[in-house]
């Protein structure tokens, strides 16, 4: 699923990279406290992936809204994908998390794979940008972080929040990014949105919190709501005219590579063949 790792790279920016991790089996307690920070962060990785270490595994579809500052936003673009996470606990207690996802932008009119497209905004005929990134963080009862091993230098801040209530539970992922454009303006002026960009991913997810509490039960089902705050695409050639685009996906947490659509599955499997194998998480 879409994190900051997709804006970062829809704007140009090198994936984050990791190494493969491994987990061993961790025991999930048979009551949270969600208000502690520590319950929370572990409740937050069950729900998010698997606490034994196997990878969690997400599909998801929603919509790119886009807008000049003075105007309303409208829907411009559909979005499809599926990503992957694996989390390995911390002698400390925070969650090494890799990630590794691919996704497309798609017509709302044909609901088909926009490989070319027309933005509604400017009337530039645009390629978009569809993505496939990785990307590390880390994630404790402090917060979110960037990973140490990242390639990226990035001013970055985030949070982890955990609640329930009449039998759900919720938890949150909230990223705040800010850095440098490494695109220059007399090389690409069209794709060029500024000198910095700042970034905001708000995702959250949610289950049942009998499925949390349940020790017994290794996979817990979860949904996900996505939304973030982002500059123009580089491929919308917007340039520096003030606007933003934001994401809204609804996504579900799965337990095989076969629980997605088949156009899903074969457009994946024909640009990336043997990465729904091997995602590299």
């Amino acid at each position: 699923m879409p994190t900051r790792r997709d804006a970062l790279l829809a704007a140009g920016i090198a994936g984050l990279s990791g190494t493969m991790l491994r987990s061993p089996s961790l025991a999930a307690s048979t009551t949270y406290d969600l208000d502690d920070p520590e319950d929370a962060v572990t409740a937050y990785a069950r729900m998010r992936g698997n606490l034994d270490g196997s990878p969690g595994m997400w599909w998801y579809r929603g919509n790119m809204f886009a807008k000049r500052s003075d105007d309303v936003a409208e829907r411009v673009l559909k979005i499809e994908g599926f990503s992957f996470n694996r989390l390995a606990r911390r002698e400390d207690g925070r969650f090494d998390q890799i990630m590794a996802e691919a996704g497309y932008f798609i017509d709302p009119d044909t609901d088909m794979v926009a490989d070319e497209w027309v933005n509604p905004l400017n009337g530039h005929t645009c390629t978009p940008g569809h993505y496939k990134s990785n990307q590390t963080i880390v994630v404790g009862p402090e917060g979110v972080s960037g990973s140490e091993a990242a390639a990226v230098p990035v001013q970055f801040t985030g949070t982890v929040e955990a609640q329930s209530h009449s039998g759900r539970v919720w938890t949150t992922e909230n990223m705040v990014t800010k850095l440098p454009n490494p695109r220059v303006e007399a090389d690409d002026p069209l794709g060029y949105s500024g000198p910095v960009i700042t970034l905001t991913s708000l995702a959250s997810f949610t289950g049942q919190l009998a499925d949390l509490n349940n020790s017994d039960l290794t996979f817990m089902p979860a949904t996900l709501h996505f939304q973030n705050l982002a500059p123009w695409m580089p491929w919308m050639k917007m340039g520096q005219e003030p606007g933003l685009t934001t994401w809204q996906l609804l996504g579900t947490k799965v337990q095989s590579t076969d629980d997605m659509p088949d156009r899903l599955r074969l457009r994946l499997d024909t640009d990336y063949p043997g990465w729904l194998e091997d995602p590299g998480v």
